[in-house]
């Protein structure tokens, strides 16, 4: 079976380099005289740890020659015939020396048995660096099942995977949402469900399982986000309702949730921690996220919209779900909630948000904000916007729009992310740990249908830089490849387990929370 599908996908993706998938020419689209690779290397900006920037070159011709220059001196030379794969220990030693530098990449090319010398492009070394790994949930983009489904770990300064979990070794089980605790491999949780399931917890690379269900909270903890003294665990606990659209072709599912509350395990006290206004049947909240600091949690909250009757199409009740962005302040050494507020208003953005991820620095706040539902990932619309936590102003922040500019002492704003966003899916994405403002994000820019990673430089202007995918060893991975990367996140080390320990996890025995304190009730 594994041959057949191997076979299958060795052949779509020679398929696709006929030029067939779309989203991705094998020629030009203009008349220019444009160079062309893919992936678009083309001026990014990179951190100085990572892989080797390997790509196809689409322009048409029969051969190519290759120089990397810094300065006025030529570094490397090589020649081809379409794909470019640089070498690594020099790829890294060019960047440990380029750092705060350019590299310039120029290429020639033979085009009717002429050689054509095409405009260089440079590749901006930053001067630091990226968290080393990322994890991500590989998986075919399904509606109902999770039949060939693995969590990944790959070197971001190499191109080494490993896999951490792998549901044909556990029943075929579905498994979710792997979260280091602020990069630090040691402290991390995931979820399995179906056969043996339970939310797994590594403490000091060990692991545990633990039953969060209760009559309460009879979903248990699902979105979880660490806080940064690795004694708490934030959960959004919900019931997750998807359906295939009736009305809507280019949405093809979709996904929201019902019964959302939040809850924080106290890891030291084995006890579930919450607070009435963050847990009620009138309001759904979700998507939990604890400042650095960890004196804030971040999370999204929506209405519960009321259905016009027993028959209403799912499609028409989702579109009424739309999520504010809510904080409550938390006191980590008594477990306790503090003051909320609103930065964003659902009423105001006229959208939903999901995802709330603050800046290691503290300084910014970035979120996705589509149309409605709880779930981003099959909205193309999805966008990227920005808000400093630190800008002076009054009341909750409001979408910027030209007229804002004199107005930015009293008024506090929120803005799209360019050039990180594309007309296609924006989705999931989390800021390094470590090693200033890279933010990583989950795009569909590629051709629509996969979630792929992507990476930018935030400055302190809120600005983003050109966005680049992950490299991989053959620039042809993407072509072949008919799986997503899902929930995608940083880690700054190696995690402490593979595919075989964390099956022998699942026979673990349980641990059950021995209290629950939810304050206002």
């Amino acid at each position: 079976m594994k041959r057949l599908l191997l076979f299958i996908s060795i052949s779509l993706g020679l398929f696709c380099l006929t030029g067939c998938r779309p989203g991705i020419s094998p020629v030009p689209t203009t008349d220019d005289d444009r160079l062309q690779i893919y992936p678009d290397y083309t001026f990014c900006r990179l951190p100085r740890n990572i892989a080797p920037c390997n790509f196809r070159i689409l322009t048409p011709h029969t051969r190519y020659r290759l120089e990397i220059r810094q300065d006025d001196a030529i570094l490397y030379t090589c020649r081809g015939r379409e794909a470019v794969q640089l070498p690594l220990r020099r790829w890294q030693k060019w960047l440990e020396s380029a750092q705060g530098d350019t590299l310039w990449l120029a290429l020639s090319l033979k085009q009717d048995g002429q050689w054509q010398e095409m405009p260089p492009f440079a590749l901006y070394i930053d001067s630091s660096e990226i968290a080393p790994y990322l994890t991500y949930r590989f998986i075919e983009p399904s509606y109902q099942l999770c039949n060939f489904l693995t969590i990944e770990e790959r070197c971001l300064e190499n191109f080494n995977t490993r896999n951490l979990y792998d549901n044909v070794m556990n029943n075929y089980n579905c498994v979710n949402c792997h979260t280091a605790a602020w990069g630090d491999p040691d402290y991390s949780v995931y979820h399995t469900r179906f056969e043996r399931p339970g939310t797994f917890i590594a403490v000091d690379g060990q692991l545990r399982r633990v039953d969060l269900k209760s009559n309460r909270f009879p979903q248990g903890g699902v979105y979880p986000a660490w806080h940064p003294d690795k004694r708490y665990i934030a959960f959004g606990t919900a019931s997750a309702f998807p359906f295939v659209h009736s009305k809507d072709i280019v949405r093809r599912t979709e996904v929201f949730d019902s019964l959302g509350d939040l809850i924080v395990y106290d890891l030291y006290r084995n006890r579930i921690l919450s607070d009435a206004r963050i847990c009620t049947e009138e309001k759904e909240e979700t998507f939990p996220c604890f400042a650095p600091d960890g004196r804030r949690l971040y999370f999204c909250q929506s209405l519960t919209p009321p259905k016009d009757s027993a028959e209403e199409d799912p499609v028409d009740y989702s579109k009424k779900i739309k999520y504010s962005l809510v904080s409550i302040e938390f006191d980590a050494a008594t477990g306790t909630f503090g003051r909320m507020d609103t930065l964003v208003d659902a009423a105001e953005s006229g959208g939903t948000v999901s995802f709330p991820r603050v800046s290691p620095d503290g300084r910014f706040l970035v979120f996705c904000l589509s149309d409605h539902g709880t779930f981003p990932i099959r909205h193309p619309e999805s966008d990227l916007y920005i808000l400093d936590l630190t800008a002076p102003g009054e009341g909750i922040y409001r979408r910027a729009a030209p007229e804002d500019t004199g107005r930015l002492a009293t008024v506090r704003v929120y803005r799209p992310l360019t050039p990180a966003n594309s007309d296609k899916t924006e989705s999931y994405h989390e800021f390094s740990p470590s090693g200033g403002r890279w933010l990583m994000f989950s795009s569909k820019r590629d051709d629509g249908m996969y979630s792929r990673p992507y990476f930018c430089l935030i400055d302190d202007y809120g600005r983003a830089s050109k966005p680049f995918m992950l490299p991989q060893k053959h620039p042809d991975f993407y072509l072949a490849c008919l799986q997503s990367f899902n929930v995608p996140v940083f880690s700054n080390g190696p995690a402490p387990y593979d595919a075989f320990e964390t099956a022998e996890a699942c026979e673990a025995e349980i641990i059950y929370p021995e209290a629950m304190e939810i304050a206002g009730e």
